[in-house]
């Protein structure tokens, strides 16, 4: 695992509100991946897969709604 920002602690209010495109430019910035998890409400169909250097996304829009680790 690389060296994540804030030591891999997720801070909300820094996704919640940006695009997705900020959010994972953000987020690879900082050392994690990324994946959507949630468009509009509609869960995407995922692998059960979890890993301490990924970020979640959920989106309405065109914006991010929440974000978590895994």
């Amino acid at each position: 695992m690389s060296k994540l920002r804030n030591g891999g602690i997720i801070n909300k209010s820094e996704y919640v509100g940006k695009t997705l495109e900020e959010a994972i430019k953000y987020a690879e910035e900082g050392g994690f991946k990324t994946r959507l998890v949630e468009r509009d409400g509609i869960p995407l169909m995922l692998d059960m897969s979890v890993k301490g250097d990924r970020l979640n996304f959920r989106i309405r829009g065109q914006k991010v709604t929440d974000v978590f680790g895994g």
